[in-house]
């Protein structure tokens, strides 16, 4: 390593159009908390330390800045060793917005850069979009070189790789693309590197974000392509199985790429039990989005347009619960359906302290008040009941959110043609689905397929 006392001496002093000081104090002029400190001087050459103050560690600062703590020459001997570097204007401007400070002539057109940064970040914690019910629980914060640790904590392996770069003209965010040596598929990597090299953005402040910048070629989809998770035990598992795992500096989530439809609708916990409750778990959760989808529908539909599919049992019983409802079956449900979204959304926003109050009041309240009033009728409050339960039983967020949108989609076409139109809705679903690819696989792929090893 240099001496920091040499790498001083030998800052360049050669006449310059401009002083790199000037240049910083003309960058950062209307930053209040830019600081431009004497700390000394050396052979008659006033030493300058610039730097922000709200990034860089007071303690560390101490060392220079306070004079009790010996001359000049001791205070900078103690960097010695410490991988300091030299840089012009540019250079140093973009070190001291990252929290590192120049050292600098008054005179002198280059400075020497300090690591006197101090990361301002939370702790280790559980997981807090994703319940954690047998695992690991730790997760995921906002910084990179963190959660680079906490994956390789989970994969004590040399073939454990990362790739990383800097995207934003204005961010500089770091960006990291982590993947298993012996499993990924060369053809995917080179894919995964030109695509996020050529990624052009003001700034980067979280991974889906930077997802939606990955996919910008082509059309945007309205399912997602990518795992969002913040755990990193499924990363992990995620990596050994020849997936690409993408995280952004300042995100505590990471994107699993390429990700397929099933990988929506399994939980890290499916790898911690029984294989036998895993499939019965498996198809709870698809029960559940079948249910979620058409369960709405299927009411539209054998209530207003298929009634003779009905044992006239349940078409009387029906009837009888509609019995001074002043609006038609689809303006109903329509009605409740986004009553129930909005007492989702109302509970998810709120504070966590009210979101229950609100959500009991919305639900029991609201409801029995809207029975009593004879607006809607007792059946469809049972069935969107049903329907606002199984949406919750998604694993993926995102996933949660498309469901909660093509049910409108399906209601609409249980209405115009009835058990028709949901097969109709269902159908094009499919041939939806089935076209779509996220990286190369088909969406649709129910198994993940061996990957190609590299050599």
């Amino acid at each position: 390593m240099p001496d920091i006392l040499a790498t001083v001496y030998g800052l360049n002093e050669q006449p310059c159009s401009e002083p790199l000081l000037e240049l910083l104090e003309k960058a950062f002029a209307d930053s209040m908390d830019f600081r431009v400190v004497l700390i000394g001087s050396l052979d008659k050459d006033e030493m300058i330390l610039c730097y922000l103050q709200s990034l860089c560690s007071s303690q560390k600062l101490d060392f220079l800045l306070g004079e009790d703590n010996g001359h000049l020459t001791a205070r900078l001997a103690r960097y010695s060793g410490t991988g300091m570097t030299e840089g012009e204007f540019e250079r140093c401007e973009a070190a001291i917005c990252n929290g590192y400070a120049i050292l600098c002539k008054r005179k002198s057109s280059k400075g020497l850069i300090l690591q006197l940064s101090e990361n301002q970040q939370r702790g280790i914690g559980s997981p807090i979009t994703e319940n954690v019910l047998q695992g690991p629980m730790n997760a995921f914060i906002e910084s990179l070189d963190v959660n680079t640790a906490l994956i390789r904590q989970q994969i004590h392996s040399s073939k454990l790789k990362m790739w990383e770069t800097v995207v934003g003209t204005e961010s500089y965010t770091r960006v990291g693309l982590f993947y298993y040596a012996d499993a990924i598929d060369v053809d995917l990597l080179s894919q995964l590197k030109e695509r996020i090299s050529s990624i052009k953005t003001d700034a980067i402040h979280d991974c889906v974000q930077f997802l939606r910048l990955l996919m910008s070629r082509k059309r945007m989809h309205l399912f997602p392509l990518a795992v969002s998770t913040e755990r990193p035990d499924r990363v992990s598992m995620d990596l050994l199985q020849g997936k690409a795992v993408i995280m952004v500096d300042g995100s505590p989530f990471a994107l699993s790429v390429p990700s397929v439809y099933t990988d929506f609708w399994h939980s890290p916990e499916d790898k911690y039990v029984n294989p036998f409750v895993t499939q019965f778990l498996l198809i709870l959760r698809f029960l559940a989005m079948f249910i979620n989808l058409f369960l709405p529908a299927l009411y539209v539909a054998l209530t207003s347009i298929n009634v003779d599919v009905n044992r006239l049992e349940i078409s009387l019983a029906a009837a009888a619960s509609r019995e001074g409802v002043p609006y038609p079956v689809f303006v109903e449900t329509l009605l409740m359906l986004v009553m129930i979204d909005f007492i989702a959304e109302a509970g998810l926003r709120l504070p966590k302290t009210i979101s229950s109050t609100v959500t009991m009041v919305g639900g029991v309240v609201l409801g029995q008040a809207i029975i009593q009033a004879n607006i809607v009728s007792n059946l469809l409050i049972i069935v969107v009941a049903a329907t606002a339960i199984t949406n919750f039983i998604v694993i993926d967020y995102q996933m949660g959110l498309v469901q909660r949108i093509l049910k409108y989609f399906i209601v609409v076409g249980a209405s115009i043609a009835g058990i028709l139109g949901i097969v109709f809705c269902f159908a094009c679903l499919v041939f939806y689905l089935s076209c779509l690819e996220t990286f190369g696989s088909p969406y649709l792929t129910s198994l993940w397929s061996k990957r190609k090893k590299t050599t």
